[in-house]
């Protein structure tokens, strides 16, 4: 649904937003950089997915090590495109012009922090999943503290929405 009654504003990038986007950039060259460094040490076929205990539970071979970096690289690109049409989101109050402009730098900045968050998880996944295939235990590791900060971030943005005006 077109939300064609919102005020279109133009929010200009807060200095938060470009050090997330410095370091989303980062991210994702390390993630694809470490591919690369890893793909000559690797096995063939190595554990790629993992159940809630850290047990392998489904096999891949390097090839499937290209997904979450080029997944990141769309994460990233689909994000900060979707960071230019604020008015077009769902919000949990009605948007007004004159409530406009703070909601929509709520759920913008909430989006800059999710860039981030999301291609650290997949950088730290890709990781796991190197380090498994090299031979080291699999573990949840700090999987759960990346999901915890994903959901913590999105409550903190969204009760911050519904208490402004």
């Amino acid at each position: 649904m077109l939300h064609t009654n919102r005020p279109i504003l133009q929010i200009p990038k807060s200095k938060l937003e470009i050090v997330h986007d410095v370091i989303s950039v980062c991210f994702i060259i390390v993630t694809f950089a470490y591919v690369v460094w890893a793909w000559s040490n690797l096995p063939e076929r190595f554990p790629t997915h993992f159940d809630l205990t850290g047990k392998p539970n489904g096999w891949g071979g390097k090839g499937s090590l290209i997904f979450l970096p080029i997944l990141s690289l769309v994460i990233y690109a689909g994000l900060t495109w979707l960071r230019r049409i604020p008015h077009q989101f769902n919000y949990l109050k009605e948007i007004t012009p004159a409530n406009a402009q703070e909601q929509y730098v709520i759920a913008i900045r909430m989006i800059s922090w999710l860039k981030v968050l999301i291609l650290l998880l997949f950088g730290y996944i890709e990781w796991m999943i190197v380090h498994s295939a090299s031979g080291h235990e699999p573990s949840l590791g700090l999987l759960p503290v990346f999901l915890l900060a994903l959901f913590g971030i999105i409550a903190f943005y969204i009760v911050k929405s519904i208490r402004k005006a």
